[in-house]
């Protein structure tokens, strides 16, 4: 009985790049790492494929960019608008 899971990597002759390798994502570098066999700075911004930029982020070496930039009043849920009571 022949396996049939087209794109993994467990199967002989299937393709070295799932649709997860292609998507990239920026991140930022908390500490250096090697990515293509070159160097990254701190403090900078690289994009790199996704599964690579969870596994930096989980080693605690770049976190994530986010694309839309977050207000910057209180970000206490806890309290309502300036001006405005809880009851």
């Amino acid at each position: 009985m022949a396996l049939l899971a087209m794109g993994s990597a467990l199967v002989a002759g299937s393709s070295q790049e799932s649709p997860m390798q292609v998507q990239l994502t920026k991140v930022r570098v908390v500490r250096a790492f090697y990515f293509d066999k070159k160097p990254t700075k701190v403090d900078t911004i690289v994009e790199v494929p996704k599964i690579f930029a969870a596994e930096m982020v989980a080693a605690n070496k770049a976190e994530f960019v986010d694309s839309t930039p977050e207000p910057t009043s209180e970000r206490s849920g806890a309290s309502g608008p300036k001006g405005s009571k809880l009851v």
